[in-house]
């Protein structure tokens, strides 16, 4: 059976729970992103060379990370209102606010069992 863990209370959630995806990507936007045809026709030979220069002796995954991140949560659907009211600062250890409804409980009232789980293949 497979099952999910909350990246934001860590509470274990079944195959059929409802659970929230939330994909973030941090991504460099540092410059004007329009090109000229001189910006073109330029040689770039000395601009990549004196580049590659200053980055021989960096960390290649601090360099990454300056340029791109990637990050891929799960939450439960307490997690998920508390992420969705602030984002910024999410900090689930602090204690989540009771938005006053579960969601794997409603959908059990109407008459599907969010607990039900399929046989592993």
């Amino acid at each position: 059976m497979q099952r999910f863990v909350c990246d934001g209370c860590g509470k274990e959630m079944k195959r059929n729970d409802t659970r929230y995806q939330v994909k973030i990507d941090v991504r460099v936007a540092k410059g004007d992103l329009e090109f000229s045809l001189m910006d073109l026709l330029r040689d770039h030979k000395k601009e990549l060379e004196d580049l590659v220069k200053r980055l021989e002796d960096k960390d290649p995954k601090k360099i990454e990370e300056t340029i791109y991140k990637g990050f891929e949560l799960d939450l439960c659907p307490k997690c998920q209102r508390a992420y969705i009211r602030d984002p910024l600062r999410f900090h689930p250890e602090q204690g989540l606010p009771d938005a006053g409804i579960d969601i794997d409980e409603f959908l059990r009232s109407l008459g599907g069992d969010a607990d039900d789980t399929e046989p592993e293949a």
